[in-house]
């Protein structure tokens, strides 16, 4: 059974040791495996290699937003470019540095099975191979170091939850893998089912739960939340908290009286401002300039309860829903861990939500697609940022679809025109609203690929004075 051990620091002679091959992968090395697994979660951790829990064999554990990867017996098998970047080491409290290293490796070694495994990669799980596996040579990061800094270590006692999470797309990712880190238990992780997408109608499996596949955490996938068998598993699991982000379905009371502490949710707004299933995409296209996420008490009511923190975030001309929704992702998982903390040290405040400023924010609609050309340029420009990268707004041109994506102001352009009328200034796409004209930039005609809007043009010539609108 997988236990925390305790990190040995700088000074013990174990982190200077050449480590020994593993000649047998057994049920002594997988126990090893989880509990350096449960060690590196519970120090917040990115990687650990076995001698920094006093263990001098050549194993490695490494978790990134990617998945959790295991090694042992890990070998460099190519390294290319180089990059220098910060570093910090579980086993050298209070001191970062830049290192320089491969930008990209492959590395090969055996899995917990004892099979050989093969990985390409980059980025920060390219990094932390690297930095692990110097650990099997007895080098430590400071030996490559090329500047010291010393950094504040965290100081009083950590409390760590038993989690149960729901959530199902990548929206809710961040939060999860937050939670993670922090070193909360998640016990289970709830997400919808599959379901059928795409023209071919296959099968596609949420991105919750590619991730809790990636990173070997308890999974299910309920028909009915309200079932007896779901019930009764996370009753048996005795969790603190349920946390619940962008799930798709109202949870039922039966599951949120279950978790000790209760359940609490993230929600995309500064709530009472935009209850409901498309606050992203509500607050652009309003034209608001400010919005944020709110962690609140799972309620009855759709979005309704008691606020525990907000935080704010500005909403720039260039952010589109896709944009934004990123960002206010990370920006959540950040308000979520510290909700969390705040519960664990029973010091949460509650702030009733004020039902005389709440606001609405139903689900788009298709007839919400259609961009409508008597309405100003700016609620336009805002309606195709609202819906890109998806759905996208569009507008009928010669009786098919034009979705547009990407769209700018022209206010140099000053014809006059009629709204909805098309005109091109050399490669230049126009199209007039009720009070000026817009430039499109990224357009996808019916049947076609997403384009630039002057590559549209060599492929659908506009003849000045056309009208695009409704059917």
């Amino acid at each position: 059974m997988a236990k925390r051990l305790e990190i040995v620091k700088i000074g013990d002679p174990v982190l200077r040791k050449r480590c020994r091959q593993v000649i047998n992968v057994n049920d002594t090395v997988r126990e090893l495996l989880d509990s350096m697994i449960l060690t590196m979660r519970k120090a917040h951790g990115v990687g650990l290699a076995a001698p920094q829990v006093g263990v001098p064999k050549r194993m490695i554990v490494v978790e990134t937003p990617e998945g959790l990867y295991e090694f042992v017996n890990p070998e460099l098998v190519r390294g290319e470019g180089s990059e220098i970047a910060t570093e910090g080491c579980l086993s050298v409290p209070g001191q970062v540095g830049e290192v320089e290293r491969y930008a990209r490796v492959c590395v090969t070694g055996l899995d917990r099975e004892g099979k050989q495994i093969w990985l390409d990669s980059s980025g920060l799980l390219c990094r932390a191979l690297q930095h692990e596996m110097d650990h099997l040579d007895g080098v430590l990061f400071v030996d490559k170091a090329k500047e010291i800094r010393q950094t504040a270590v965290p100081e009083g006692e950590e409390r760590f939850l038993r989690v149960v999470f729901a959530g199902t797309p990548d929206f809710a990712l961040p939060s999860l893998y937050s939670i993670l880190v922090e070193g909360h238990d998640i016990c289970l992780v709830i997400t919808r089912p599959d379901k059928p997408a795409g023209r071919g109608m296959k099968m596609s499996i949420p991105a919750v739960k590619r991730f809790a596949l990636n990173h070997r955490l308890p999974l299910c996938q309920p028909e009915q939340l309200r079932s007896e068998e779901l019930v009764r598993q996370i009753a048996e699991l005795q969790p603190d908290v349920l946390v619940v982000v962008a799930y798709g379905k109202l949870i039922p009371e039966e599951i949120t009286r279950l978790p000790r502490l209760g359940a609490i949710n993230l929600h995309p707004s500064l709530l009472p401002r935009y209850r409901g299933a498309a606050p992203i995409q509500r607050a652009i296209i309003n034209g608001d300039t400010v919005t944020g996420v709110s962690v609140i008490q799972l309620s009855p009511r759709m979005d309704a309860g008691d606020i525990i923190l907000q935080k704010d975030i500005e909403i720039t001309l260039e952010d589109d829903y896709g944009s934004l929704s990123n960002k206010l992702a990370a920006l959540g998982a950040e308000a979520l861990c510290e909700a969390l903390q705040k519960m664990a040290a029973g010091e949460v405040s509650l702030t009733p939500q004020d039902e005389s400023q709440v606001t609405v924010a139903p689900p788009i609609k298709p007839e919400d697609e259609l961009i409508r050309w008597s309405e100003g340029s700016s609620n336009i420009v805002n309606l195709v940022r609202a819906l890109s990268p998806s759905p996208g707004a569009y507008t009928w041109r010669k009786g098919k679809k034009l979705k547009i994506f990407k769209m700018e102001h022209a206010p140099d352009v000053t014809m006059d025109g009629r709204p909805g009328e098309l005109r091109t200034v050399g490669q230049r796409l126009l199209i007039r609203a009720s009070d000026g004209w817009v430039a499109p930039k990224i357009v996808q005609p019916e049947g076609g690929r997403k384009m630039s809007s002057e590559e549209y043009l060599r492929g659908h010539p506009v003849n000045n004075g056309e009208l695009v609108g409704e059917v």
